[in-house]
């Protein structure tokens, strides 16, 4: 038999209202954990994705937002990505100002090669004699 809501004890409503917010509260962490994992895995590269298979495949760009020239460093990514790179990076600097030295980090002195498949930077071949 169930009891009226005016003679249950305040503590069993208090009890229940805490289970029903726990278990929202579950239900929203669940699918708020679900839609990141949907996200990251629908950026994540394939596992038999190759961004290059040659050095030529591979290009320089800006790393962030300033150049070398300008304080800043510089990256490798796959030479197919340029364009998008280059156009998602002005978007996020245009409020960015750089400063107007030289940078001595060392990326600024690598260049861009393809080793198993991922483009990166790396020291430029020694000159041959």
């Amino acid at each position: 038999m169930k009891l009226p809501a005016s003679s249950r004890s305040p503590r069993s409503s208090s009890r229940s209202w805490f289970v029903t917010v726990a278990l929202a509260a579950l239900f929203f962490a669940g699918g708020f954990r679900a839609a990141e994992a949907r996200k990251a895995k629908a950026h994540a590269p394939k596992a038999d994705a190759v961004d290059c298979k040659k050095d030529a495949d591979c290009v320089v760009v800006v790393d962030e937002c300033c150049p070398c020239s300008q304080g800043g460093k510089q990256r490798a990514i796959p030479k197919k990505q340029k364009d998008s790179y280059e156009k998602d990076r002005k978007k996020r600097c245009t409020d960015t100002a750089c400063t107007e030295m030289v940078s001595t980090d060392p990326t600024c002195s690598q260049v861009a090669m393809c080793a198993a498949g991922i483009c990166e930077l790396g020291d430029a071949p020694a000159a041959t004699p």
